[in-house]
């Protein structure tokens, strides 16, 4: 992307986020069109295919407040029907609130593909856990240097299942 152009999507992009309308637009957009203008922009910048984001709905662990949060995923083709989510928070030493969400209550609710499902949080392991991972970090190469800046947290690898 030219430099100049990489610069004005950044402004504008920050312009929205401190006056505090990026986040609604962004779940609102997810929400009701199915698809995600940042994610669009972000892949299309980093060089990747589009990548689906869906908006997950989860139970606050300590607030007991639904949270929402806008997050790439990718259809687990061996379970029909399930979506794969992944807890990097681009490798921040923390695990995003939302995984705690689901350890505490892994009922949730997704909207993708604009429809709404309710779902079951299942936080995979073993070889099962390395097929999804490698199948993330083929659409979304970042998550390798995302789990280096993590360590010694592991990134969660979750499955959403239909409920």
């Amino acid at each position: 992307m030219p430099q100049q152009s990489s610069r004005l999507w950044r402004q504008a992009t920050n312009l929205l986020r401190h006056g505090g309308l990026l986040r609604p637009l962004e779940l609102g957009a997810v929400r009701f069109s199915g698809c995600s203008p940042l994610t669009r922009l972000i892949t299309w910048y980093e060089g990747v295919p589009y990548i689906t984001s869906l908006l997950l709905r989860t139970v606050g662990a300590r607030s007991g407040d639904l949270r929402d949060a806008v997050l790439f995923t990718f259809p687990d083709h061996h379970h029909k029907g399930s979506w794969v989510i992944i807890g990097s928070v681009g490798g921040a030493p923390r695990h995003p609130s939302w995984v705690h969400n689901l350890r505490n209550d892994q009922r949730a609710w997704i909207y993708v593909n604009r429809r709404r499902l309710t779902v079951a949080a299942e936080f995979v392991e073993g070889p099962e856990r390395d097929r999804l991972w490698l199948q993330a970090i083929a659409a979304w190469p970042p998550y390798v240097d995302y789990q280096r800046r993590a360590e010694p947290r592991r990134i969660e690898v979750i499955r959403l299942r239909p409920r």
